[in-house]
């Protein structure tokens, strides 16, 4: 079977596609990455995955970009030939669809990580936007009839699919990184990291992890912490690491961060950091407030496999990854910085080893590569006669 995977990010699909199109390979199946052209082909290619790089970036501004991607897209889908070409994300779905629809006899497969800041939003603009996208989705599914991969129930709900219908919680995490050993054997990198933040011993550390975006809930997090601490000592560290998407306008820009960095010397802004595990290990909590709607936030899932509390919000994609029966961690109010404040202060009152412990079971029972990758071969193998 010769399956093609088509994401709008290099990084994207290293960080998140690649163990699964090893996973594929080893099964025996000839694999395909398709990817803008953005430094990341040697790093796939390194792991014996066939990569295609398409010259024009799907998210460049504009209808040109679109056009323009669109028809490369259509070139290497009718010279390859695949037997399944899945999707990830909003644009290579709509466009992708319609491409390998008319052009190929294909299998296709979209997988939808999350409806994003359109969907959180209630402005006018917003309101068309979600409508224009339902409608999209509702034309290609009705000629091309794709198979269509959800990581939650709420968005299934919100663009009302019928049929062929999937539900898979989760994409998985890089267990090699993510886990109990990975933990110990970063000691040292850990206590070196601390150092270097100038963290004393007796801090706990929450971590935040994620794209600058406002509805991340990264700034609202950031004032919880201040109230927090104006009655907690010593005071709790704040760890945010993540990038500035540019082409967002809802990006936070990273130099309010640095500025409350040099205000409380309790608030550390990394920036995009490659070491995500050392990050998460030197922790006590993992947090993300967001009111993005997310699919399942990778960085909550790692937490949970290196045995990490959570603390995130009541929004689809967020709210299955706590357990109210063997607690891990708390769910919250989404845009609310007294509620942020009050989750910190419960969850540093209770016993965190605990809460950690039943975060990774939950992870290895719902979450696990050996479920997620699973649930997408027995997808694969149904579909393909």
């Amino acid at each position: 079977m010769k399956i093609a995977l088509v994401e709008n990010f290099g990084a994207d699909f290293v960080g998140a596609r690649l163990r699964y199109a090893v996973f594929l390979k080893n099964k025996g199946f000839e694999v395909y990455a398709i990817i803008p052209k953005d430094g990341h082909k040697m790093l796939i290619k390194r792991e014996k995955i066939n990569v295609i790089e398409v010259e024009d970036s799907i998210r460049d501004k504009g209808i040109k970009s679109k056009i323009k991607y669109a028809s490369e897209l259509r070139g290497i889908l009718k010279k390859e030939n695949f037997d399944i070409v899945h999707f990830y994300r909003l644009q290579p779905n709509l466009i992708g669809t319609f491409i390998a629809g008319l052009y190929t006899s294909s299998k296709i497969v979209n997988h939808i990580t999350g409806l994003g800041v359109v969907f959180s939003s209630n402005n006018t603009k917003s309101k068309i936007l979600q409508l224009v996208i339902k409608l999209l989705y509702k034309l290609n599914n009705y000629c091309f009839k794709p198979y269509t991969v959800f990581q939650n129930k709420e968005d299934i709900q919100e663009l009302g699919f019928k049929e062929r219908v999937y539900c898979i919680e989760g994409s998985a995490v890089n267990e090699d990184r993510f886990n109990d050993q990975s933990n110990l054997n970063n000691i040292k990198k850990i206590n070196e990291l601390r150092e270097q933040l100038k963290i004393s011993k007796e801090s706990k550390i929450i971590v935040f992890v994620s794209r600058l975006l406002k509805e991340k809930g990264v700034l609202e997090l950031v004032k919880a912490v201040i109230k927090v601490n104006e009655n907690y000592a010593p005071p709790i560290s704040l760890v945010v690491v993540g990038w500035s998407d540019i082409q967002n306008p809802s990006a936070v820009n990273p130099k309010d961060l640095e500025e409350l960095a040099k205000e409380f010397d309790y608030i550390n802004f990394l920036g995009k950091r490659s070491d995500i595990e050392v990050v998460i290990g030197m922790g006590d909590v993992s947090i993300l407030p967001t009111y993005y709607r997310e699919g399942t936030p990778r960085f909550l899932l790692e937490s949970m496999a290196v045995g990490k509390p959570i603390i995130t919000t009541d929004m689809p994609g967020c709210n299955h990854l706590i357990d109210k029966e063997n607690m891990n961690g708390f769910l919250i109010k989404p845009r609310n910085v007294e509620a942020i404040q009050k989750a910190i202060v419960e969850v540093l009152k209770s016993d965190i080893d605990v809460l950690g412990k039943n975060s990774q079971k939950l992870y290895k029972e719902k979450f696990s590569e050996d479920k997620v990758y699973s649930a997408l071969l027995n997808i694969y193998t149904s579909i393909v006669e």
